[in-house]
């Protein structure tokens, strides 16, 4: 008898002699564990394709998995790991992979194709993604780019003004106000605590940066561990550093009372990637995903996010121009994707350290 079994027979054994009522009741009790191990079956019949970091309000996730399983049947679950906890969880299983492929920042995807947890594939559409944004061996590439930015949610605000610029954001004004990702586990967090130094214009040694966190510090109401999208719409986070993107989807899709700020100081691009998990249980159906991804239909879904296509797409007039100017983006710098993976590890410790503890 399995613990589920005995755990049902525990609640409902009477103690006494079975009457007659008491078998009736067996026995639909045994027709519910009949009904559910019917329903495993018939999901473990789907067709599947597990991504580790699936959030679906993260660059829209939820509605390209959904266009994905109308068009093919196929479903792409939720998973809401961010780029750090799914690279620790391919590692936790690699001897027994789980996923299928992953999608992640760009430093942490290359670091997990340095750690061998991803195999070659070059999807349809590979020759499209420009060099610099793609493994030449097809370990790790780009599906996407997005960019550092402020969304405020201007309502939360409570007639305090919008910041402008890093400096801004120091204003006690802005106390128990301001959110960013964790580092250690959301892959967009890492992205800003990586780059913040480079776009203050910070030497190797990243003490321009560190400094700054520091500062800032004193005006951060959490640093979030999972993603918070919905509370920035709420208004229950009035500040958060995060992709562009998810903050011009909140004021045109969702409506909300929502500004998308690029930093006077500057921002970073932040390119988006995905790989192909070694070993993956599902890997025909999730290279033929992958394929999909990287074609019109889906690159088309992903701008509507306003996370931009890696390859060039003609998106209609209405979207196009509620994409912020490129004249935004004039101070953005470009991190390297190789220098971000290698000091991924000792960048997390030194903020777990010197931010995290404080």
């Amino acid at each position: 008898m399995d613990r589920l079994s005995r755990a049902i027979s525990s609640k409902t054994r009477p103690q006494r002699r079975l009457c007659r009522p008491d078998l009736r009741r067996n026995a639909w009790y045994a027709f519910l564990l009949g009904l559910g191990a019917f329903a495993l079956s018939f999901a473990a019949d789907q067709k599947v394709v597990i991504q580790y970091d699936c959030i679906p309000n993260y660059a829209n996730w939820g509605g390209v998995t959904a266009a994905y399983e109308k068009e093919t049947g196929v479903k792409v679950p939720p998973d809401m790991k961010g780029s750090s906890a799914a690279m620790a969880a391919l590692e936790a299983e690699k001897e027994n992979p789980q996923a299928d492929c992953a999608y992640y920042s760009g430093g942490i995807g290359y670091q997990a194709a340095l750690k061998g947890l991803h195999d070659s594939y070059k999807p349809k559409g590979w020759e499209k993604i420009p060099n610099g944004l793609k493994d030449p061996e097809g370990k790790w590439w780009t599906v996407h780019t997005a960019h550092l930015a402020f969304i405020v949610n201007t309502a939360a605000l409570k007639g305090k003004p919008v910041p402008q610029s890093f400096e801004d954001l120091l204003n006690p004004t802005y106390k128990g106000m301001v959110v960013y990702d964790n580092p250690t586990i959301l892959g967009t967090g890492f992205t800003f605590v990586y780059c913040v130094n480079q776009i203050l214009g910070g030497g190797p040694d990243r003490q321009a940066g560190f400094a700054y966190l520091k500062k800032l510090d004193a005006n951060i109401l959490n640093y979030a561990k999972e993603n918070v999208y919905n509370d920035v719409l709420r208004g229950e986070i009035p500040i958060w550093i995060n992709a562009d993107g998810n903050g011009l989807k909140m004021k045109y899709v969702d409506k909300g009372p929502i500004e998308v700020v690029i930093p006077k100081e500057g921002t970073a691009t932040m390119a988006l990637v995905m790989g192909l998990v070694k070993g993956a249980p599902h890997a025909e159906e999730a290279k033929k995903y992958l394929d999909w991804t990287l074609g019109e239909n889906a690159q088309k879904i992903m701008a509507e996010s306003f996370f931009m296509p890696v390859m060039k797409i003609k998106l209609s007039e209405d979207l196009a121009k509620k994409f912020l100017p490129a004249s935004a983006y004039s101070k953005s710098v470009v991190p390297s994707l190789k220098d971000m993976a290698g000091n991924a590890d000792s960048i997390k410790q030194r903020w777990i350290r010197e931010i995290g503890k404080i």
